[in-house]
């Protein structure tokens, strides 16, 4: 097995800091930088000074919400992975998100196991250069 030298970096955007904080929580491991974010608009602004490999974002917030900021990640050509948590998604929604290539859709309330797992996987997909 080859050492990990990278850091995946992790953007989590939800309008519930309490979700942020406990997706940063859950999340949080020696090779990975996780950042939070309050709304789509705050995300945005954050993905402009840096490079992240994984965006994890809330689909309902105020102010920019989950389609909004993949619309404008996709615009800006963010070639990263991209997962939407929700607990109000229509089939219309999830169409629009599958249109734009998201990586996967988890439901709220979520398992931080099945997050953990999810992003491993993601993970793994980024390292082989998929």
């Amino acid at each position: 097995m080859t050492k990990k030298t990278k850091k995946t970096r992790i953007l989590a955007v939800d309008d519930e800091p309490v979700i942020g904080e406990s997706v940063a929580y859950n999340l949080d491991s020696p090779h990975r930088k996780i950042s939070v974010a309050p709304n789509g608009r705050e995300a945005l602004k954050l993905a402009s000074k840096q490079k992240f490999d994984l965006v994890i974002t809330d689909h309902r917030m105020p102010e920019s919400g989950g389609l909004e900021l993949v619309r404008a990640l996709r615009k800006r050509k963010y070639k990263g992975k991209i997962v939407v948590l929700s607990g109000h998604l229509s089939p219309e929604n999830i169409g629009v998100y599958e249109e734009l290539e998201i990586d996967e859709v988890i439901s709220k309330p979520v398992m931080m196991a099945e997050l953990r797992d999810v992003v491993t996987n993601l993970e793994e997909d980024l390292s082989l250069g998929l």
